[in-house]
């Protein structure tokens, strides 16, 4: 009896496992390399195609924080040598901004004031949000959760002299 079944598992079962193991084994290697290296490399040309595209209406957001220095200004002669930003029309162009040292007893007002931006820009119908931020990272957190279910955020970062694109912002759960 065991022999028989011996003899059955070695000539027929064992070659269809091989040959089945060999056939799962093809997807199993495919969905690894897309999860593992496919992802990243669509992600990266997606941030790059989003920070060279301004999108159908898009709109630039300053958020000017820090007193003594003038973002805007700063932000407006580096939006004129920019192509995919040179055509925003200026009433597209919101701007939060403060010349004094902020505390905790300033934050219910300027969240105040940047819902009520938030709230103009969504209703112009916003899809790509440049956002340029100058000031405590704590807003910051808090303009991300303003705008992370409503338009596209693409954060501009100053550094070495220019901004610079870290591409669209995104959850991650």
């Amino acid at each position: 009896m065991w022999q028989s079944a011996s003899d059955f598992i070695t000539t027929y079962l064992d070659p269809i496992g091989i040959v089945l193991g060999l056939v799962i084994a093809f997807p199993v290697f495919w969905t690894w390399w897309e999860v593992s290296f496919g992802r990243r490399r669509r992600e990266r040309r997606w941030f790059r195609e989003f920070a060279k595209r301004p999108g159908a209406y898009p709109a630039i957001l300053i958020v000017d924080l820090r007193s003594g220095i003038d973002v805007k200004s700063s932000v407006e002669r580096f939006r004129q040598g920019r192509d995919e930003l040179r055509g925003i029309q200026p009433e597209r162009i919101f701007t939060i901004s403060r010349d004094k040292h902020l505390g905790p007893e300033d934050m219910p007002d300027l969240h105040r004031e940047l819902r009520e931006k938030a709230r103009q820009i969504a209703a112009g119908g916003t899809d790509t949000l440049h956002y340029f931020h100058a000031g405590p990272a704590c807003l910051a957190a808090v303009v991300g959760a303003e705008f992370s279910n409503t338009c596209r955020v693409v954060l501009w970062q100053y550094g070495e002299g220019d901004y610079g694109n870290f591409g669209p912002l995104r959850l991650t759960h």
